[in-house]
């Protein structure tokens, strides 16, 4: 058991030195917005499987972090970890492309503290920054001269968090967890002016590069409530609270001369560094979950936050309110089936809509999907071990064509592991 352990484990801490750098999904033009595309999963694959709700969905073979209240639930040893990735179309009226990439989901450890508290203690992406978008304009003085302009930005945040989870009393536990968000992102904006009439002159390309990296802490609070309301069913309500945080930022600017194939010809010309904070506003999930304590739920959450209250780094903000609703559930057929391995399998599906923080040209962007995911049971569970293969598949459509927007049509999918132990148990035989 244990050897098996150290090996994930070491797998897991190779992860970690790409995930600190960013969480890259693809062209994501909206990402240009804001601190980039926010992941809205506080969970892990199987949330995914179920349009991301989690909230009052606990789960005693998985772990419970998108409400820390529900880590109570966690009794033995969980390690969790994921990938993900995206195949994306991204069109205008005009134009159309396709963009792909994956990249570490989630990577978590819970362990029961006593019979009545579990810790938990992960990694996981907070915002993703990836996108690339042109323009051209001709100049009224001289229609033969032609400004090309090209910005790109990448990067993103991520964040590692130590969660806890106690019950109170019958029925009622809560949790909070503590974040460390860092990363960094970098923006260029880079002109070029073509003129047929001066084909003898070299082109360059004139670029403004910043490049700002965020760091603080973020808090979050959470409670569940879970009542028996007959001898079959069960029904369970919680919450989650963001509470408002202020990134420290570090801005470091200057300008580059390059040549047509981006090779630079002269670098940090009028440097700059500057500092200031981002402030994010407070959030709130909440979620209710009907089951039946054993192998069906049925859940639906609420999301929303007041991003219009965003504050970037220049003080103003070009976000607005968001909000996203799902519904998801999972079903087991019969979880001790000895002849059929397919009724042992964890089928999960889910659905969400929403608006998005992102507002261009007077219209804020809508996001609606649907999803579907299973859990596999591997090899022979023993009561010490317990090892499952989680695997969520999705696909969505984000904004529209109308109006001068961009649409997003996405696929995701996304793979992980989870490993149940029981640490604390001594063996009289090995």
């Amino acid at each position: 058991m244990y050897k098996r352990l150290r090996v994930l484990i070491g797998l897991a801490i190779l992860c970690i030195a790409h995930a600190a750098q960013a969480q890259n999904i693809g062209n994501t033009p909206y990402s240009r917005y804001g601190l980039g595309e926010y992941n809205y999963n506080l969970g892990n694959v199987r949330n995914a499987g179920m349009a991301g709700v989690g909230i009052s969905a606990g789960n005693s073979y998985q772990a419970n972090t998108a409400n820390p209240a529900l880590l109570y639930y966690n009794s033995i040893t969980i390690f969790d970890m994921g990938l993900a990735g995206e195949v994306k179309s991204v069109k205008n009226a005009s134009e159309k492309q396709t963009d792909s990439n994956a990249s570490l989901y989630n990577l978590t450890l819970v362990v029961p503290v006593s019979k009545r508290w579990s810790a938990a203690v992960g990694l996981r992406p907070y915002s993703t920054v990836n996108y690339e978008a042109r323009a051209a304009t001709t100049l009224e003085s001289n229609p033969r001269a032609t400004i090309e302009n090209r910005y790109t930005g990448e990067g993103g945040l991520s964040e590692i968090y130590f969660s806890h989870g106690v019950k109170i009393a019958d029925g009622l536990t809560i949790g909070g967890s503590a974040s460390y968000v860092f990363g960094a992102i970098t923006k260029e904006a880079a002109s070029l002016v073509r003129d047929d009439s001066l084909a003898n002159i070299s082109q360059e390309r004139v670029v403004y590069s910043e490049r700002t990296r965020y760091e603080n802490f973020l808090f979050r609070a959470g409670a569940n409530y879970r009542k028996k309301l007959n001898e079959q069913l069960f029904l369970s309500a919680g919450a989650v609270y963001g509470l408002e945080a202020n990134f420290d930022a570090k801005r470091k600017a200057s300008y580059e001369r390059r040549t047509l194939s981006d090779n630079v010809i002269d670098e940090n010309i009028l440097p700059d560094s500057s500092t200031s904070s981002v402030s994010v506003p407070a959030s709130l999930r909440a979620g209710i979950t009907i089951d039946n304590g054993k192998n069906f739920t049925l859940a639906a959450d609420l999301y929303t936050q007041q991003w219009s209250d965003f504050k970037g780094f220049d003080g103003r903000s070009d976000l607005a309110n968001s909000y996203k609703i799902a519904v998801g559930g999972e079903l087991t057929p019969d979880a001790n089936s000895i002849d059929n391995y397919f009724k042992r399998i964890t089928y999960r599906a889910g659905v969400y809509y929403g608006n998005s923080p992102y507002i261009v040209n007077g219209e804020q962007i809508k996001d609606k999907g649907v999803t579907a995911g299973f859990t596999m049971p591997l090899g022979r569970s023993t009561i010490y071990d317990m090892y499952q293969l989680n695997a969520a598949l999705g696909y969505g459509n984000r904004g529209t064509t109308d109006n001068g927007l961009i649409a997003e049509n996405y696929f995701q999918f996304s793979v992980g592991f989870t490993v149940n132990s029981r640490w604390f148990i001594k063996r009289r035989i090995e």
